[in-house]
């Protein structure tokens, strides 16, 4: 018995040194003032570096609320293989075909694509069997003579709606992991939905990290078109400069356009989207690539070699309210591209992007495919070689680079040419390509900055909870159980200490609901030590001596508390199965609080118990 409480005892201390150790870093953190560095030594933060990560409740920072575009997806994806079809009937059918998806507002309907051949003959080679090499997400539902009927499988959909919202918590997850926010957390809301919070991000930082996250849409590339076709839309674009007879209602009349060949470019991407509409057919899209230019240059050329202090500037300046655009040096303008529809793929397959130099020393960008999409980008730079491929975030434009020549195996080398701004230019394009891609973009549905004083105001009144509902349990269990109710006092304080360390250590975040955990755990805490007192209290008036009622109260005590734990711990387990955010949070302190509080009021207690009464003669009473 000596021997056993000995290894009880060495794994008692053991726990309350390493629970202190691990909380002193957030202790000190809390008590420093501002600005006042580290005054721990380096040896002990390298070993204890961890401190407790607070919520968004607690410390303030970013709520953000996106929508998953699922159905816009699909109708995109229906464009894509639209195009695989033609060029897959074209290569390995040789026989020429339009495919057509249709619209609508249901998956099916958007899913679904009319194949229209020349004659009958041509549709018959677009059989189950070719449907099964080339398309095996869909099937044929029609034919009608020269024109056969495709549509996606409902598994395939099933499939495709969930690998789309997964897709979009990962790709948010590796873009927010750049703002160094550890405790920040994505979680699902309804079928479509996902709520985004950025605990401690400050009130200077807000507008910049939410432009960042902003940038949440599809990452796909389009071939820029360069045929007659494009100069028939510049021409016709050219045509449709406003004047002051026609401009149109909502933009400032003092906007600037330019229409030069195959390009334009305008401080207003509203004034180009109004004179392109009723331009684009089905066969194009067009794109816009955010520069800035100076708005009194007749052609509006763009600044192309700033330094970071000089465009910081520069967009302050430009977005005044009370200049007009002639009074700027600088404001922001858009250069309008126009692109294949049908030529082009999704970068949902993109698995990495790096910035290299090559044998000059000059910084270049490097994308690697994933083997599923590299024969078909391979296929796409063999045929539209010396062509400009966009390189696009939904309809903006990142970067526009022309095929030097085909590229197998999925590895892309992108280079820049040169200038002052090569490697800046690079950076941001491999953050565009190495963020990935969404199957189906977003939508921000609302998004809201909490403030650092709610989460101080929130801290102080959790303080003064756990101070309160500690103080008043400690003063019942001395005042109604006596010796008894001081060890389960100790044993209450070490529990708290305990639940704090665990979710210091296991990273967990420290919540308002979780500050609530906490508040009953510490009820809870003492709950077991009643059932035991209680017990104990029984055997002696049953005339047991001191040490036979205090092995009996715990033997006897035993089951009641097993039970009323196991069935308390597999609450937590399902709220935090199927809750989110803050649920979650209250549930991963309520389970931590339930281990930690069975083992001080099973475990703490009897050691001190067995220290008190367990040596020498029988104890003639025990203070209870």
């Amino acid at each position: 018995m000596g021997q056993k409480n000995t290894s009880r005892v060495v794994i008692l201390f053991t726990f309350i040194i390493l629970s202190i150790c691990v909380l002193t870093p957030s202790l000190v953190s809390f008590g420093a003032a501002d600005g006042e560095g580290d005054v721990l030594p380096k040896w002990y933060t390298d070993i204890f570096s961890q401190k407790v990560r607070l919520g968004l409740d607690l410390q303030g920072g970013i709520h953000l609320q996106y929508k998953v575009q699922v159905d816009t997806a699909l109708a995109r994806k229906a464009t894509q293989v639209a195009g695989t079809i033609e060029e897959r009937l074209s290569d390995e059918a040789k026989v020429k075909a339009v495919a057509t998806p249709r619209t609508g507002t249901t998956a099916d309907e958007l899913t679904t694509i009319d194949v229209r051949f020349e004659n009958e003959a041509d549709a018959e080679k677009l059989d189950p069997k070719f449907v099964r090499s080339f398309l095996p997400d869909y099937a044929i539902v029609s034919r009608n003579g020269a024109e056969t009927t495709l549509q996606m499988q409902e598994t395939a959909i099933d499939g495709f709606r969930r690998d789309a919202l997964d897709q979009a918590i990962e790709t948010i997850e590796r873009r927010i992991n750049a703002f160094g926010v550890a405790e920040s957390t994505i979680s699902r809301r309804g079928e479509t939905d996902l709520v985004v919070q950025l605990p401690g991000v400050k009130e200077e930082d807000f507008a910049a990290a939410k432009a960042k996250l902003a940038q949440t849409g599809q990452l796909h590339f389009q071939i820029v078109d360069e045929t007659s076709a494009a100069n028939k839309f510049f021409t016709s674009l050219s045509e449709k400069k406003p004047t002051d007879a026609n401009w149109p209602e909502g933009i400032a009349k003092d906007h600037k356009v330019v229409v030069s060949g195959n390009s334009a470019i305008s401080t207003s991407r509203e004034l180009l989207e109004h004179m392109a509409g009723g331009l684009v057919d089905r066969e194009h899209l067009i794109g816009f690539q955010e520069a800035f230019v100076n708005p009194n240059d007749p052609n509006l050329r763009t600044f192309d070699a700033l330094s970071a202090d000089q465009e910081q500037i520069l967009r302050r300046q430009s977005s005044r309210s009370d200049l007009s655009i002639s009074e700027m040096d600088v404001v922001r303008g858009y250069r309008l591209f126009f692109m294949f529809k049908k030529a082009g793929m999704g970068g949902e397959n993109v698995t990495d992007a790096r910035v290299n130099y090559d044998q000059f020393g000059k910084p270049e960008v490097n994308m690697t495919f994933a083997k599923v999409d590299a024969d078909k980008f391979y296929e796409m730079t063999k045929k539209y070689e010396k062509k400009a491929m966009a390189i696009m975030i939904d309809e903006m434009v990142m970067s526009a680079p022309v095929i030097q020549g085909p590229i197998p195996g999925g590895r892309v080398r992108i280079t820049l040419g040169g200038g002052r701004q090569v490697l800046k230019e690079a950076n941001a394009l491999t953050a565009v390509l190495k963020s990935g891609a969404l199957q189906a973009p977003l939508t921000n549905e609302y998004d809201s900055q909490v403030g650092p004083s709610l989460g101080a105001d929130s801290i102080e009144a959790g303080k003064t909870a756990i101070t309160w509902g500690l103080l008043l349990v400690i003063i019942f269990m001395v005042v109604y159980y006596r010796g008894a109710g001081f060890v389960a006092d100790i044993a209450l304080v070490l529990n708290v200490v305990f639940v704090l360390g665990a979710l210091t250590m296991f990273d967990a975040t420290l919540t308002l609901p979780g500050i609530a955990g906490i508040v009953l755990t510490v009820g809870m805490a003492v709950d077991a030590n009643v059932l035991i007192f209680e017990r104990i209290r029984e055997e002696l008036r049953a005339g047991s001596s001191v040490r036979q009622a205090i092995d009996a109260g715990y033997e006897k005590a035993f089951s009641a508390i097993l039970d009323a734990n196991v069935t308390t711990g597999l609450a937590a387990i399902v709220l935090y199965q199927f809750g989110s955010g803050p649920i979650r949070g209250f549930a991963v302190t309520l389970g931590i609080g339930i281990l930690c509080s069975v083992y001080t009021a099973l475990v703490v207690t009897r050691l001190l118990f067995d220290r008190m009464y367990g040596r020498g003669a029988e104890p003639r009473a025990m203070s209870i």
